[in-house]
């Protein structure tokens, strides 16, 4: 996940000094947008599976629904993980701060 990856970087460059601002919110935004996305195809292979009459068709709407709903489960988990770690970050920057004052 290209969005995912150029946050770590820039993540990684603040707490490095080596850049000043990280774009939390339009990354968040994006992450989200996927997420979404994800989540509409997933209700479209639903659509499609319920809608299927053909065996051809019934096999090809199995094959994309669980794609679909795998890929959704996939970018929920990362959000998930992404939001944990951004969590101990910030802890671990406060602590800092503290420590520091």
């Amino acid at each position: 996940m290209k969005g995912l990856a150029d946050f770590l970087t820039e993540l990684s460059q603040k707490l490095l000094g080596e850049k000043c601002e990280v774009a939390l919110e339009d990354k968040y935004l994006n992450n989200l947008s996927l997420i979404e996305k994800a989540r509409l195809e997933w209700l479209a292979a639903i659509s499609l599976f319920n809608n299927a009459s053909e065996k051809e068709l019934v096999d090809h709407a199995i094959f994309n629904l669980n794609a679909a709903e795998r890929r959704y489960i996939f970018l929920l988990k990362e959000a998930r993980k992404e939001k944990e770690r951004m969590k101990n970050s910030v802890g671990e920057e406060e602590l800092n701060k503290e420590n520091h004052a």
